[in-house]
């Protein structure tokens, strides 16, 4: 029960996101202002706290919702936006890439030897389905 309660969790604050860039369209908004915004409506919404912010805008630039323009900076464009989900990796594909980057996040060298939780995450925008030779190892912290 406790994995479907986190994914509803994700979801309403995937939608959060959304509904900031739907009310501010066709505008460059840098990544501070969309997080601030989002944790603190977050907060009051629901009393609780928004984990990871980042990687759910992320994804929505990963699936096409978003427009990256650079660094930090995105923008929703009605016209051009469309949602593409990335599938998830299966257990057996998380565990291949985690022993292929030897267990450990692949940009500051640490793992769960250090303390530090570690997920897998798309080093490109496309992936074909089951091809994950273009993913990686990150820390939770990075």
């Amino acid at each position: 029960m406790k994995k479907d309660n986190g994914k509803k969790n994700n979801n309403v604050q995937k939608d959060l996101i959304i509904e900031f860039f739907k009310k501010n369209p066709n505008r460059d908004i840098k990544h501070p202002e969309v997080v601030d915004w989002v944790v603190t409506t977050y907060k009051k919404r629901t009393g609780n706290v928004f984990r990871d912010p980042d990687r759910a805008i992320r994804q929505l630039a990963q699936s096409g919702f978003l427009i990256k323009i650079s660094k930090g900076v995105y923008k929703y464009d009605p016209s051009k936006a469309y949602v593409r989900e990335l599938e998830d990796f299966t257990a057996a594909q998380k565990e291949t890439i985690l022993k292929r980057d030897g267990y450990k996040c692949v940009i500051c060298g640490r793992g769960k030897k250090d303390g530090i939780d570690l997920h897998i995450d798309q080093k490109q925008q496309l992936r074909m389905a089951r091809h994950y030779a273009h993913s990686t190892t990150l820390s939770k912290r990075i």
